[in-house]
């Protein structure tokens, strides 16, 4: 992973377990991800597909570092697959989605929480 590498060379440290940050970690964790969600944002009232590009880029590469800091990057698919499991039981008895008049993705009576504990405990 090339941001693996970035945390190497400029000394931010990359964990090998799964671990919690200290508040000065996750603080500035959050920061990055907030910085790089407006200037999406900006981009996007600008109409301007290259800048959009960019911060959708710069928010993965940040996403990468903060599950590289975690040291989530051995669970974080699996996480992501059960993550998509309990999203798609959303849909209604008859598969359909319900949605909320913004556009929002409502839960179903059938929805399931993902069980990301089951998957963190594991070996």
């Amino acid at each position: 992973m090339p941001v693996a590498e970035f945390h190497e060379v400029f000394e931010i440290g990359n964990a090998d377990t799964p671990n919690l940050l200290n508040s000065e970690q996750f603080e500035l964790r959050h920061r990055l991800m907030l910085e790089e969600n407006e200037e999406y944002l900006e981009a996007c009232r600008n109409e301007n597909l290259v800048e959009i590009a960019d911060a959708l880029g710069d928010q993965l590469y940040i996403l990468f570092g903060t599950i590289l800091k975690h040291g989530l990057q051995h669970k974080i698919d699996e996480v992501f697959q059960e993550i998509h499991r309990s999203n798609m039981s959303k849909l209604d008895a008859e598969g359909r989605p319900i949605f909320r008049e913004d556009g929002k993705i409502l839960k179903s009576p059938l929805y399931f929480k993902p069980n990301i504990s089951k998957i963190l405990n594991r070996n």
